[in-house]
């Protein structure tokens, strides 16, 4: 199983999905973590103005996170924008709210329960 951490120091899951420096990917088997990599985040905002052009259409598109996502079996989250939600359940990419923001416990509630 592989599950995706967005996150900004490698320590804690990211507040929010769409602005993380980075994913971390943890491919889990035999109850440990086999091995882990980072991709930095393709989508990443440079100032809060990025998601409109000029005469205020929304051009937002997830198309990049989407495929990224879907390299794996499960994305833990700490806070995402109602738009990329209603893209992952479109796009049948499993999610699921974090119960801790370190990343370390993250991954052993996810090895307790496969």
């Amino acid at each position: 199983m592989k599950i995706i951490i967005p996150t900004n120091d490698r320590e804690t899951i990211a507040v929010h999905t769409g602005r993380c420096k980075e994913f971390g990917f943890y491919e889990i088997g035999n109850g440990n973590v086999v091995s882990e990599s980072f991709v930095p985040n393709p989508h990443q905002h440079q100032d809060e103005g990025c998601c409109r052009t000029h005469s205020g259409e929304q051009r937002h598109n997830h198309r990049e996170l989407l495929e990224l996502f879907s390299k794996g079996d499960l994305l833990m989250y700490y806070a995402m924008g109602k738009r990329l939600r209603t893209e992952l359940e479109n796009n049948e990419i499993p999610f699921e709210k974090a119960s801790s923001v370190s990343i370390p416990e993250i991954i052993d509630v996810v090895l307790k329960q496969k």
